[in-house]
């Protein structure tokens, strides 16, 4: 990685060794339980971009026949990645929604609404996590009992898991989490003591006020103390209520599959309803139509996608969104999300998360929708999480999925996000003073500044190539009994472990 220093009033391209190794082909770790899938399988519109994915049997319980998760690997070939951003999603969702877009396909994916496609291209490594929803074929209600534990340590295990295979794949320390705000997964994640993995957080979309706690500025709603989750989930093991499968979805499937369709439930042939477009008093002209409608709300109750101000495509947001799996998320994982952010301290989670989100502090960005995140006006973007570091862009007119796939999420939400990932592997800028002549004998104090990086910053000095032991403050003392000319530079490294070197001085002894 190319870095520009400046020193006095020159400038010092410094090439520092990343972290991040090549974009090679990995090769089945054994040992750690992962097996590699697919070994840099291709990406339909885009050649020089390799997907890999590995599958394991999780370390967490339960272990059935459906108990397993993938990493999903996303890098440009014959680069140097620039850095690591694992892609969180929430439980419901699929990962062919966030990067997959095989040669095979029967559509083609772009980087303009696919965030994972646009990094990858820019260089970055892309990782994202197969949740055990994943795995989940289309099953009965009534055959879905092994959903019954898969709570939210269960997830949070499951993505440390992904997470680890990231960085031993990666090299890298430190990598960028984004995640959507109806998951809470990388807040979770950190609030677990497990913030030294992430170099910074990104949020597309957060939970809006009538929904409860939100990461962005505390309890957004009221916590009553009351809801009753081990009432909740004996209903649902009594009830045989494990997972609700989202029928709507398979109609959704196959309006992205056929766009021009008639407007008619293509099992029973019944016509879908509303028949007439309550926006336009017209009917609607095909299937694609009016699932998109279903879509979009007046903005006052909350926009999916604002399609009809502009900001999204109808076919494109319907592959998108039809993509995710078949059941939307485990009602255990439902059930104890709900009791976290309806009590203070709540009683029946092994692990209060949401009590330690102020102690994350890491880096946080938080892209939030108008026509949904925001709705009710009432949007804090203040970051309560104990940081310094901290970004909200509000965008006017999106919806949610416009966050993702809208027509302009390229420009409002990529690129910004992109360019705010960059400016956190700044090093750190360092100049030393200065040439000097001393005679024999004198002592002379040769003073480092250092500005830039992440957070503290620490310091060792060298003489030519030789480190010399315990000088490790900006100030270096130096005295020569013997005439000569001797030179000396600093390494500064920030809190995050990126290093630069100070430009060298040099110290003549005269007898």
């Amino acid at each position: 990685m190319t870095r520009t220093l400046k020193i006095g009033s020159a400038a010092l391209i410094a090439l520092i060794a990343c972290s991040f190794i090549a974009a090679s082909i990995p090769a089945a770790a054994a040992a750690d339980g992962w097996t590699l899938v697919y070994d840099g399988r291709g990406v339909k519109a885009y050649p020089d971009l390799r997907e890999y994915v590995w599958q394991k049997v999780p370390i967490a319980a339960p272990h059935g026949i459906y108990d397993k998760i993938g990493l999903h690997r996303l890098v440009k070939a014959g680069v140097t990645p620039k850095g690591v951003i694992f892609m969180n999603h929430w439980a419901g969702n699929s990962v062919e929604q966030i990067m997959s877009n095989p040669p095979t396909d029967n559509y083609t994916k772009y980087e303009n609404i696919s965030q994972a496609i646009y990094w990858a291209n820019r260089g970055f490594d892309v990782y994202t996590i197969d949740y055990r929803t994943g795995f989940v074929p289309i099953l009965n209600a009534s055959q879905l009992s092994f959903m019954a534990d898969w709570g939210l340590d269960v997830w949070l295990s499951d993505l440390r898991e992904a997470v680890l295979k990231t960085k031993d794949v990666s090299g890298a320390q430190k990598v960028f989490m984004t995640d959507v705000g109806l998951s809470y997964g990388a807040m979770n994640y950190a609030a677990k003591s497990w913030k030294e993995d992430l170099r910074g957080i990104i949020l597309l979309g957060i939970e809006f006020p009538s929904q409860g706690t939100s990461p962005i500025g505390g309890n957004a709603g009221i916590q009553t103390n009351t809801y009753n989750a081990t009432k909740a989930i004996n209903e649902m093991n009594s009830k045989g209520n494990w997972s609700e499968p989202n029928l709507s979805l398979q109609i959704i499937q196959y309006a992205a599959a056929n766009p021009g369709a008639p407007p008619v439930n293509p099992w029973t042939g019944l016509p879908l309803q509303p028949p007439i477009n309550p926006l336009t008093n017209k009917p609607f002209a095909n299937i694609s139509e009016n699932m998109a409608f279903k879509l979009y709300t007046l903005p006052s109750a909350g926009a999916i996608t604002n399609i009809y101000g502009g900001y999204a495509d109808p076919v494109t947001t319907l592959q998108y969104y039809g993509s995710e799996e078949y059941y939307p998320s485990p009602w255990r994982w439902r059930i104890e999300r709900q009791a976290m952010t309806d009590w203070v301290n709540c009683p029946y989670l092994t692990y209060d998360y949401d009590d330690h989100w102020k102690e994350i502090g890491v880096p946080m960005l938080v892209f939030a929708s108008e026509l949904y995140d925001n709705r009710t006006g009432m949007l804090n973007l203040t970051s309560g999480i104990n940081n310094t570091d901290f970004t909200g862009i509000l965008l006017p007119k999106y919806g949610w999925l416009d966050v993702y796939v809208g027509k302009y999420s390229a420009r409002d939400v990529s690129q910004p996000a992109l360019d705010w990932m960059l400016n956190r592997y700044k090093a750190p800028a360092a100049t030393a003073f200065c040439n000097v002549t001393v005679i024999t004998g004198w002592t002379w104090n040769f003073f480092v500044h250092s500005i830039g990086g992440i957070g503290s910053h620490t310091y060792q000095w060298y003489e030519g190539t030789t480190m010399i032991q315990g000088q490790t403050s900006m100030i270096l003392p130096v005295t020569k009994n013997t005439p000569g000319l001797y030179t000396y530079y600093c390494k500064i490294t920030d809190s995050e472990g990126t290093t630069t070197n100070s430009n060298t001085v040099t110290l003549t002894v005269l007898t």
